[in-house]
């Protein structure tokens, strides 16, 4: 999580400075950023795919 919120930061944060590891998110930073928008997407399916098939269990009975 902490990753994933320094690549945000860095992406967002507008800084002048010369270090470039301090205005350009590194790799592992951005993986962290991927991995937790799949994680809440992944968990977004799941509970639509839940509702979904609690939709159809209403219909069929």
């Amino acid at each position: 999580m902490h990753c994933a919120y320094a690549c945000l930061e860095k992406l967002i944060v507008a800084r002048h400075v010369s270090d470039c590891e301090e205005v350009y998110p590194t790799r592992s930073e951005l993986g962290a950023l991927v991995r937790l928008i799949n994680e809440e997407l992944h968990r977004r399916i799941e509970a639509a795919e839940g509702t979904i098939g609690s939709l159809r269990e209403s219909c069929a009975a």
